[in-house]
């Protein structure tokens, strides 16, 4: 009788802490649900350039692996990056033709991207294809050498062929 009794006091409880009614001194189990986690990340956002570049992947070809075939390359892949600070000391402020900096950079004003396969290296000449995308998807096609020597450009003698 006494575990009856015990019993139905138990079902009691049970039943008033079903109906939102708290009993006191009964630990009763909740389930916590963690709050969402956030982040915050900090993202450097240029200025707007004042022309958009379609950036697709420059391809460079060098079947001849020379220092100077990589000085070229890597002309190129300043320019591609619109790194010109960096072009212009691999040799473009030797090979710009006179006007400066400023009028270097804007020689590119049209240029989306470049792609430049180095066909022949002979001594200290670089012998290339040039094909250079321009931003309304136009190619221009060039074809000539570049002399280079002590990993700069010091001389180019390039012909548009398209």
């Amino acid at each position: 009788m006494k575990a009856a009794a015990i019993l139905v006091a138990a079902l009691v409880s049970v039943g008033v802490a079903a109906c939102g009614t708290p009993v006191v001194g009964v630990p009763v189990p909740v389930a916590a649900t963690p709050a969402p986690t956030t982040s915050t990340t900090v993202i450097a956002v240029p200025a707007a350039p004042q022309t958009v570049y379609v950036q697709q992947p420059p391809a460079y070809v060098a079947p001849v692996d020379t220092a100077e075939a990589r000085t070229v390359v890597a002309y190129y892949d300043a320019i591609n990056r619109r790194d010109f600070a960096t072009a212009w000391s691999l040799g473009g402020s030797r090979i710009a033709g006179g006007g400066g900096y400023t009028r270097y950079v804007n020689g590119f004003a049209t240029t989306s991207w470049a792609t430049v396969t180095v066909t022949d290296v002979r001594g200290s000449t670089v012998w290339v294809v040039l094909s250079a995308v321009q931003i309304d998807g136009t190619t221009r096609t060039f074809s000539g050498s570049y002399t280079v020597s002590g990993g700069v450009l010091t001389g180019s003698r390039m012909t548009r062929t398209k």
